[in-house]
């Protein structure tokens, strides 16, 4: 059983399942702060192996994905909103926006992933109708050539894109998302970008021994010394950001902190505490 524990994840594309089975059991609760009917079904029997790897370390997980899918799913919200009607989803895993938002006719949704990954969501969503004009793409996205080809072409066909990278820069080095970022700056019409933040304060945690166990066929590697300064030395200019925490709490939903940092709060104040409030979250980028 202990081995079994350890070895759900044997690659980085298995880790979709894992944030598909947070986003049902999410689904299932009486105040879930959004509805995602299609999870169970991607998710299928994987979600008895998923349901062995827990620990603390998975409480946090459960809890980030569910913050981090109610917040990018105001921020498409807030986008469509501003006039943006192009958005690529980078990684897509078993994300089911396109089916699950009422985007509208006029969007259009790319979704990009490992093959075996969209033949999967395609298989069991075939009778469905999304809600906007849907694209899938079955592409190694690790594979530079092909990625940059892939861009172009759609910097040729959309003037004004969003780019979605949901769960995906944890597990790539620094020079990879320099890369990511590089070839994204090729093409003018890549205007939005959202993503990840982790402050240095996360860390630690990210590298609890019992967290890089259950991922060590696809560890997180993207540490960088300056989150915010990374992206900002290549020329994104930040948008707008979402914290967990704050989002959670005013929501009314439980955060997974320590009861004594609420003890701490009360003691030192929320000057002292906001820092703690801010170490993860969503973020957009403008170019």
């Amino acid at each position: 059983m202990n081995q079994e524990k350890t070895t759900f994840i044997q690659h980085v594309s298995d880790t979709s399942a894992w944030v598909a089975h947070y986003r049902a059991i999410e689904t299932d609760r009486p105040d879930a702060l959004f509805q995602d009917p299609f999870a169970k079904v991607l998710v299928g029997d994987q979600a008895l192996s998923i349901e062995k790897l827990k620990s603390e370390a998975t409480k946090w997980t459960q809890w980030t994905v569910v913050m981090r899918t109610y917040i990018i799913d105001q921020m498409i919200r807030d986008l469509i909103s501003s006039g943006v009607t192009t958005f690529v989803n980078l990684g897509a895993g078993l994300d089911s926006r396109p089916y699950r938002l009422k985007l509208g006719a006029d969007i259009r949704w790319i979704e990009v992933d490992f093959s075996n990954v969209i033949e999967h969501k395609q298989k069991h969503l075939q009778k469905l109708s999304p809600s906007c004009q849907l694209e899938s793409i079955g592409l190694d996205l690790s594979n530079r050539a092909a990625r940059q080809t892939l861009f172009a072409e759609l910097s040729q066909k959309y003037s004004k894109m969003v780019v979605l990278t949901e769960g995906v820069l944890p597990y790539l080095t620094e020079a990879q998302v320099s890369e990511l970022s590089d070839d994204l700056m090729q093409h003018p019409s890549f205007k939005y970008w959202i993503c990840e933040y982790m402050s240095k304060k996360t860390y630690r945690y990210l590298k609890d021994p019992k967290r890089m166990k259950a991922l060590r066929n696809s560890p997180f590697q993207f540490y960088p010394e300056d989150w915010m300064g990374f992206f900002r030395q290549r020329g994104w200019h930040l948008r707008q950001s979402q914290y967990y925490t704050e989002i959670s709490e005013k929501l009314g939903r439980a955060t997974p902190l320590p009861k004594v940092f609420k003890l701490l709060e009360m003691l030192f104040g929320k000057k002292w505490a906001a820092p703690f409030k801010q170490m993860s979250g969503f973020l957009i980028w403008e170019r």
